[in-house]
C-alpha cells in the first residue's frame, strides 16, 4: 500500500511524538500494522503510517460492509425522520450526531461521504434537495436504485460543477481524509451566501477514549487517519477560513454497546472480528469473567438498563465529554 510523509502536527504545526506503538484494523481485518503520534502542543493525533487518497477506493471496496444491500431497510430507516417526536428519538439514543437533520426545506444539501446514502433520502424526506459523494463504489448501486445524485470519487474531483449548497455536511468522514485541510479549503468555496459546514467526527478528548485506552472504538484504524480534540480542531477551523459557529458532544448510545462489546473481543493483525460482522464478540473461553459479563450485557441492553445508559451518555455530553463532536462552521467574515 501506498504510504505518504508524516510532518508536524496539521493543526498547530506542533511537533508529533508517539501515543499508540502498534495498532491494527480489529473489526474488518485489513493487514498492516499502525501506530499513533500526538501532537505535543495541542494534542492533535495522526495515524502513522498515512494513506493517499488513491488507496481509499481499494479498501473501503475491499474492506468496508457495503457488498450486500437492503434496499428495503434502508428506505425503512430513511422513512423514520418523518415520525413525529423524531428529532426527540435522536437525542435520546444519541443519533442526533449528524449534519443534514439541520436542513430547512428548499435547502441544497451536499453529504461528502454519503456511504450508504440513508443520509440523502432522509434529506430529500425532510424537503431539501441532496447532493453526495462517497469513495465507496459499492456505493453507486444504492444512488442508482433511489435516483440520488451521487459522485462515486471524490469532491476533489469538481462534482456538481456550477452548484454552490446552502449546508455542507461530513457526518463521520473528515476522520477518513488524508488531507483534510485541504478538504475544509475546497468545501469553503462550495458554501453558498449564509452557508454552513456541519461535520461530526469522534472526540478524542472524550471521557470513554481515556477510559478505554487501545480498545476505543473509534481508533478505527487504518480508516480513521486523523483524530480531532476539541481544541485542535478550533485550530484547524482557523486556519482554514472558518469561524465555529458551535461545538458540541454528542455519544450515540449504540457506539457504548459496540465499545462495551470491544472490551471482551481480541483480533490479531489482519483478522476480522466477529464482534463487528454479525456473529457476536469474538471472546475466547479463557476470557476473563468481567470481560464476559461485558458482552453479554452489551448484547441485552434494555429497560431499566437502556434507560440509565441514555441518562448517563446525556450527562456526559453536557460536560463535553462526549464520544463525537458536533461542530457547525461558517466562513469567516
Amino acid at each position: 500500500m501506498v504510504v505518504g510523509n508524516i510532518g508536524a502536527c496539521i493543526a498547530c504545526s506542533g511537533r508529533n511524538e508517539s501515543f499508540i506503538d502498534r495498532i491494527w484494523d480489529d473489526r474488518y481485518g485489513s493487514p498492516g500494522i499502525f501506530s499513533v503520534l500526538k501532537c505535543e502542543s495541542c494534542g492533535q493525533m495522526v495515524t502513522a503510517p498515512p494513506l493517499l487518497e488513491s488507496d481509499l477506493p481499494g479498501l473501503y471496496s475491499r474492506y468496508y460492509p457495503r457488498g450486500d444491500v437492503d434496499f428495503d431497510a434502508i428506505e425503512r430507516e430513511a422513512a423514520a425522520v418523518l415520525v413525529p417526536r423524531a428529532s426527540e428519538k435522536r437525542y435520546r439514543e444519541g443519533t442526533d450526531n449528524q449534519g443534514h437533520y439541520a436542513v430547512l426545506p428548499g435547502q441544497s444539501v451536499l453529504d461528502i461521504g454519503c456511504g450508504s446514502c440513508v443520509s440523502l433520502l432522509e434529506v430529500r424526506n425532510l424537503g431539501g434537495k441532496a447532493f453526495g459523494v462517497e469513495a465507496d463504489p459499492n456505493v453507486r448501486a444504492i444512488a442508482e436504485h433511489f435516483g440520488l445524485n451521487v459522485h462515486i470519487g471524490s469532491i476533489h474531483d469538481d462534482p456538481f460543477p456550477g452548484q454552490t449548497f446552502d449546508l455542507i455536511v461530513l457526518n463521520q468522514v473528515i476522520e477518513h481524509v488524508p488531507e483534510p485541510l485541504a478538504l475544509l479549503r475546497l468545501v469553503r468555496e462550495r458554501l453558498a451566501p449564509g452557508g454552513k459546514v456541519i461535520l461530526a467526527f469522534p472526540n478524542t478528548g472524550s471521557l470513554n477514549r481515556k477510559v478505554s485506552r487501545g480498545k476505543w472504538i473509534n481508533w478505527h484504524i487504518p480508516y480513521h487517519l486523523h483524530h480531532y480534540n476539541k481544541k485542535s480542531f478550533g485550530l484547524i477551523a482557523a486556519r482554514t477560513g472558518y469561524r465555529v459557529a458551535s461545538m458540541r458532544t454528542i455519544t450515540p448510545n449504540v457506539w457504548t454497546i459496540l465499545q462495551l462489546r470491544a472490551f471482551g473481543d481480541i483480533t490479531a493483525e489482519g483478522q476480522a472480528s466477529s464482534a463487528w460482522t454479525g456473529r457476536g464478540p469474538s471472546v475466547p473461553s479463557n476470557t476473563s469473567f468481567a470481560m464476559r459479563w461485558k458482552n453479554r450485557f452489551a448484547s441485552r441492553v434494555s429497560g431499566s438498563a437502556g434507560r440509565t445508559m441514555t441518562h448517563l451518555n446525556r450527562l456526559v455530553d453536557r460536560l463535553g465529554l462526549g464520544d463525537s463532536l458536533l461542530v457547525v462552521l461558517q466562513k469567516q467574515d
